[in-house]
């Protein structure tokens, strides 16, 4: 059943404790586990494959691993060398950071992770709806996505709904549900319609206050 989860909410999971309530949850999303270091990061995955990859001067796997196939060349497999190793040492350094990850193009998903004073904070994974079936993709609704979170963390501790409209005027009722942890927080955020998307963030409780601090758009619906 786990990897039925995993599969679902695209590695994002709970780590079982034989006593839940008295040790903190682990969230791993897009490969790598919330809290962790920057060192642990580019240590593993995509990020460690770009940095073995640059250190060798193989431009050839760089501009794959970047996606950059179409337009590939040696300047362009340097120009994005030289910004994962910024991004490197600004996250080493504690500057806040984001970092795009490679995501999973089977599922239309996309990583964004977010780092502060060295550590991982947030993982922020957004899955596109396409309103149409794409041959050799499999893109996952909101649906789908909730009932693996639910399965996986139980009933949420507060969900919800608001009208939204989309760009021609159409309105929708998007969905929220958030899970609150003792030292984290999941959140699946529903943005319904033609060109919509679900996105899935797994964020340390310090950051889920930090953007509930942030000044708020208003919302013309309500």
């Amino acid at each position: 059943m786990e990897n039925k989860i995993m599969s679902v909410v695209g590695c994002l999971m709970l780590c079982a404790s034989v006593y839940p309530q008295e040790q903190p949850r682990e969230l791993r999303g897009g490969g790598h586990l919330l809290g962790e270091t920057v060192g642990q990061f580019f240590s593993e995955g995509f990020a460690a494959d770009m940095v073995r990859a640059c250190q060798g001067r193989d431009w050839k796997s760089v501009n794959k691993l970047s996606k950059n196939v179409g337009n590939a060349s040696k300047a362009n497999a340097k120009d994005y060398c030289a910004k994962e190793i910024l991004a490197k040492q600004q996250a080493s350094s504690g500057t806040r950071l984001q970092y795009e990850g490679r995501g999973d193009e089977e599922t239309m998903r996309a990583d964004t992770f977010t780092f502060d004073s060295g550590h991982l904070v947030k993982i922020d994974m957004v899955y596109v709806a396409p309103s149409a079936n794409i041959e050799g993709y499999r893109p996952k609704t909101f649906g789908e996505l909730f009932a693996g979170l639910r399965e996986a963390y139980g009933t949420p501790s507060k969900s919800y709904s608001e009208p939204v409209l989309n760009t021609y005027g159409v309105k929708y009722e998007a969905h929220h549900a958030v899970w609150m942890g003792n030292q984290d927080v999941i959140s699946i955020i529903e943005q319904p319609g033609e060109g919509g998307r679900t996105e899935i963030i797994a964020e340390t409780l310090a950051e889920y206050n930090r953007a509930a601090q942030a000044p708020k758009t208003t919302n013309p619906l309500q």
